[in-house]
C-alpha cells in the first residue's frame, strides 16, 4: 500500500461508514471540540428570504390567548380577538334565590405581557356570540365566529409591576381589564335563575353561546391574557332579599381561541399574499423576516454547497456552524423570537414530512439523531451578540454526501418541550414576537455558514 493511499484511507473509511449508517456525526466527531485544533475554516454563503406559509395554526385553548392590536412600522398591523365560552361553575342547577335582584355583572381580564405601545389607552369591546362553538370544527389562528350585541366596553392603560416577594423579574398586571356588562343582559341572566338554561353547561352554552372580546380599531397594544387564572372571571353580584351575594363564572375552563389578522399594505413583504410565496432578502433591503402567529418565516438556502469538496479537495468536516445576525436596533421595540427550529423544505417552500406525516427538522448534532424526529435542534437568541447560531455539522455533512437534499430550510418560531416518553415535541410560539435578520452582501452582519475542516494531504 502506498503512503498516499494510507493517508487517504481514513477519509474513505469514514465516508463509507457514514453512507452505511446514515449518521454523519461519526466523521471527525473527536475533533468537534471548542478549539478545533489543527483545522481551518471557510465562510460559506447563505441566501435568505421571506416566505408566507399560510398553513393553519391550531388555536383552540392555545395559551396565552391574545387580545389587542399594534402597529409594527416594519411589518404592518396585527390584531387579536379572543372568542370564549363561559363556564357555569356550578355542580347542580344554578339558582340565585327566591327573588334575586341583580346589582352588577362584571368581566375581569388578567394578563401577563404587553406588546406594542404601552403608553396609549387600550379600549376593549365585549360582544355576545351569534353562533356558538361546534364540536366538529377545528379552530385555527385564522378562524372566527360571528358576534352581535355589544355588551360593554372598557379602556385602560395596560401596565405590569413587579410581583411582591419575588427576587426575579416576575411581574403581574397592575390594572385589570374590567368591563361592566349591560343592564339588559344582566337582567336577562338573573331571570334564568332556577330554569333549565342554568341547569348544565350544555344548556348554558345554548343561552349564552359565548363572548367575543374585541380590540378597538385605534388600539396600540396587545395583551397576553391569563384566561385560566382565578383572576379572570365574570362575577354576577345580586341581592337575595336583604343579603348581598355573588356568583363567579369562569372563562378558561371552557373552549376558547384567538383570531389573528394582519395588514401588511405598504411593507417590504406586502407582495406575500398566497401560500408559500417567497421574496428574496436582496429585494427587501438585505433583510428577511419572521413573525409569530402569522406564518411569516425566513428561508435559508446554501447554493451549490455540494461543490465544496470540489473547491477544497479531500477534507474532513469537523464543524459547520450557522450564524444568523439580527438587524441592528430591530430588537429595541419588538422582542425577537426567543427560539427557532429549522424545518426541511423543498423548492416550492413546502415543509417536508416523513411517511407518518411528521414535519422534518434539523436535529441536534448528536449521534444517531440525524434522521430522527425526536431531537429537534433549536436556535436561541443571543441578546449580547445579536444573533442566532447552530452547530449543524451532521446535517451539512449529509448534504455533501447526498443523503439529505439541499433545497433550503425554513426558520420557524417554536416552543420545544420534553415529552414523557423521552423525546422532544414542537409547538408553535404563541406570543407576538418578530425577528429581522440581516444579510448584506458583505460585512460583519452577513449571514454565514462557518465550515471548519481538516485537509487530507496526498
Amino acid at each position: 500500500m502506498s503512503s498516499a493511499t494510507r493517508r487517504l484511507l481514513p477519509f474513505f473509511l469514514s465516508i463509507f461508514a457514514l453512507a452505511s449508517c446514515e449518521d454523519p456525526t461519526e466523521i471527525g466527531i473527536e475533533l468537534q471540540d471548542e478549539n478545533l485544533i489543527g483545522t481551518t475554516y471557510t465562510e460559506y454563503e447563505v441566501k435568505t428570504g421571506t416566505v408566507l406559509l399560510s398553513d393553519s395554526i391550531p388555536a383552540l385553548r392555545s395559551v396565552p390567548a391574545l387580545l389587542g392590536k399594534f402597529n409594527d412600522p416594519v411589518l404592518g398591523s396585527s390584531a387579536a380577538t379572543t372568542f370564549t365560552e363561559v363556564g357555569l361553575n356550578a355542580a347542580t342547577a344554578l339558582k340565585f334565590g327566591d327573588n334575586p335582584v341583580a346589582t352588577s355583572l362584571e368581566l375581569t381580564l388578567d394578563y401577563s405581557n404587553i406588546y406594542g405601545d404601552k403608553s396609549k389607552p387600550l379600549t376593549i369591546n365585549l360582544y355576545q356570540l351569534k353562533e356558538g362553538f361546534d364540536e366538529k370544527t377545528s379552530y385555527f389562528k385564522n378562524s372566527s365566529l360571528p358576534y352581535e350585541k355589544l355588551l360593554g366596553s372598557a379602556t385602560i392603560i395596560p401596565e405590569l409591576v413587579k410581583k411582591k416577594g419575588t427576587v426575579n423579574d416576575s411581574t403581574i398586571a397592575k390594572t385589570f381589564v374590567k368591563i361592566q356588562l349591560s343592564q339588559e343582559f344582566t337582567q336577562s341572566l338573573i331571570s334564568k335563575s332556577g330554569t333549565g338554561d342554568l341547569a348544565s353547561q350544555q344548556a348554558f352554552n345554548t343561552f349564552l353561546k359565548g363572548l367575543a372580546i374585541v380590540p378597538a380599531n385605534d388600539a396600540a397594544s396587545m395583551l397576553a391574557l391569563k384566561l385560566t387564572a382565578d383572576s379572570t372571571k365574570m362575577v354576577l353580584r345580586y341581592m337575595d332579599g336583604t343579603t348581598p351575594k355573588k356568583h363567579t363564572f369562569l372563562l378558561g375552563s371552557q373552549r376558547y381561541f384567538s383570531n389573528i389578522t394582519t395588514n401588511r399594505t405598504g411593507t417590504a413583504v406586502a407582495a406575500l399574499t398566497n401560500n408559500r410565496d417567497f421574496v428574496s432578502s436582496e429585494s427587501t433591503g438585505d433583510l428577511s423576516y419572521v413573525q409569530t402567529n402569522t406564518q411569516l418565516l425566513s428561508k435559508l438556502n446554501f447554493p451549490e454547497l455540494e461543490k465544496l469538496k470540489e473547491k477544497l479537495g479531500d477534507i474532513i468536516i469537523n464543524r459547520a456552524e450557522l450564524i444568523l445576525p439580527v438587524q441592528n436596533g430591530s430588537d429595541a421595540t419588538f422582542t425577537p423570537v426567543p427560539q427557532f427550529v429549522l424545518y426541511q423544505t423543498n423548492n416550492t417552500n413546502r415543509i417536508i414530512r416523513n411517511a407518518a406525516g411528521t414535519a422534518l427538522t434539523v436535529q441536534q448534532d448528536v449521534a444517531y439523531a440525524l434522521n430522527g424526529t425526536t431531537s429537534p435542534a433549536t436556535l436561541q437568541y443571543n441578546s449580547e451578540k445579536k444573533q442566532y447560531s447552530l452547530n449543524m455539522t451532521s446535517y451539512i455533512q449529509a448534504i455533501l454526501l447526498g443523503t439529505k437534499p439541499n433545497m433550503g430550510l425554513l426558520l420557524a418560531p417554536a416552543r420545544v418541550q420534553q415529552e414523557q416518553g423521552g423525546g422532544l415535541s414542537i409547538s408553535p410560539e404563541p406570543l407576538p414576537y418578530r425577528t429581522i435578520l440581516s444579510n448584506p452582501a458583505t460585512g460583519t452582519t452577513k449571514a454565514k455558514l462557518l465550515i471548519y475542516y481538516s485537509k487530507i494531504e496526498k
